[in-house]
């Protein structure tokens, strides 16, 4: 006898499964572009010249939804121990910051550093107004903290107005070392990662003060590219296309930078102590000042840091609670 053949039948797909499956494919693709797995269509492009230097739609819902989060920034508790928060008041102390200002990070890391529940208020580029009403002129970070009618300017005055008040919570920096080889190795290389680091703040549009034109204009205009010089940069030589075509041209140089910047990055492997702390005394002034300034390294993408310096960022930005910049490197 034979088998007869089974008769097959094709699954029918209904609309309403197609549409769940639409749905499944939009959320997967959201997650990756949230974290970093998928690039935005336009999102990396190198700046564009003023007139249509516009930010991506793509950019511009990734800017609405979410800050800046590196992959390492897990949404698991973090593994660095933080003291009690703290709760001063309400309103909330606040700290009026542009997101890639170096100074700025120092502010917001005595308050992370000491879980003190604040806010964060990130102003545009080129906001003159907000930072005049407050301390009479243009300048990041400013601190104020309503409770008690208090406005302060300068990131290490705030930094140890912060750590040396016991109202929240004991001092926990030691004081600073005079690293004159860490001052020393960012002198050396200033040059080399300002024309990697200054177009990539702005070429992306995610970091919040740069989030329309006009706030990446007024950092174009006010901050020059290697080899210009501040004075000539910001003077009448030189229009808005020009500053743009050379933001771009570092941007082109790419690929010439990024190996002379590895080879920089190996230097710090024997300046930094341990991931806990970078001088052999311990966490203080040292860290706050070092953190701050190796933050915006991770905006380059395929530097290769050392294990030392790698581990030293990832840690030193839970304690701060800063993100890097990893998922949004370019």
């Amino acid at each position: 006898t034979t088998v007869p053949h089974l008769k097959r039948s094709r699954p029918r797909i209904t609309l309403c499964a197609m549409a769940r499956s639409l749905a499944l494919l939009m959320c997967v693709g959201s997650l990756a572009v949230a974290h970093g797995f998928v690039t935005p269509v336009g999102l990396r492009s190198v700046v564009s010249t003023p007139s249509v230097n516009k930010l991506p739609h793509a950019a511009a819902s990734a800017a609405r939804l979410a800050s800046p989060l590196s992959p390492r920034m897990s949404l698991t508790p973090s593994s660095v121990a933080h003291p009690d928060q703290v709760i001063v008041g309400s309103p909330l102390p606040i700290l009026y910051v542009y997101d890639h200002c170096p100074f700025c990070v120092r502010a917001r890391a005595i308050f992370g550093a000491k879980n003190i529940k604040h806010e964060v208020r990130f102003m545009a580029n080129d906001d003159i107004d907000t930072p005049t009403k407050l301390v009479g002129k243009k300048i990041a970070p400013i601190m104020e903290i309503p409770t008690k009618s208090e406005v302060m300017m300068e990131s290490l005055d705030i930094v140890k107005r912060i750590d040396e008040d016991a109202s929240m919570g004991p001092s926990i920096l030691l004081p600073g070392t005079d690293r004159t080889d860490l001052k020393a190795w960012q002198k050396k290389h200033q040059d080399l990662f300002r024309s990697l680091q200054r177009p990539r703040y702005v070429a992306s549009g995610l970091l919040p003060e740069f989030a329309l034109k006009a706030g990446r204009d007024a950092f174009v205009k006010n901050h020059p590219v290697p080899p210009f010089e501040k004075p000539d940069w910001k003077s009448d030589n030189y229009d808005m296309a020009t500053r743009y075509a050379k933001y771009n041209e570092c941007m082109g140089k790419t690929a010439e930078l990024l190996p002379e910047a590895n080879k920089a990055v190996e230097e710090l492997e024997g300046m930094i102590f341990s991931a806990k702390h970078c001088s052999e005394s311990g966490f203080g002034y040292d860290d706050i000042e070092l953190f701050a300034r190796l933050r915006s390294l991770t905006i380059i993408k395929n530097l290769n840091l050392g294990a030392k310096t790698k581990g030293y960022l990832e840690y030193m930005a839970a304690k701060f609670d800063i993100p890097l910049y990893d998922q949004m490197a370019l």
